[in-house]
C-alpha cells in the first residue's frame, strides 16, 4: 500500500492530503495533531503509527518540474 501523499491544503483546522498513487484518495488529519511543519505542495510520507515525513527531495523536483511548466507557459 501506497503511503505517500501531497498536502492540497488546509481546511477548517485540517490538513486535506491527496493520495500520491490516487488523488481522489484523501486523509484528514488535524493540524494540532501534526508536530512537523508543513507547507501546502509537500509530498510527505505517513507512516502507520501517524508521524508524518516530509519527503523534501520528491517535494523539492515536484515544485521545480511545476514552476518550469509555469515558465513555459510564460514564454509562449
Amino acid at each position: 500500500m501506497m503511503n505517500k501523499y501531497t498536502l492540497d491544503r488546509i481546511d477548517d483546522g485540517y490538513y486535506v492530503f491527496l493520495s500520491k498513487e490516487d488523488e481522489s484518495q484523501q486523509r484528514l488529519i488535524p493540524v494540532a495533531d501534526v508536530k512537523v511543519s508543513l507547507t501546502e505542495g509537500d509530498i510527505v510520507k505517513i507512516h502507520p503509527d501517524g508521524t508524518i515525513e516530509v519527503l523534501q527531495d520528491e517535494t523539492n523536483k515536484a515544485k521545480e518540474k511545476v514552476n518550469a511548466l509555469i515558465e513555459k507557459l510564460l514564454n509562449q
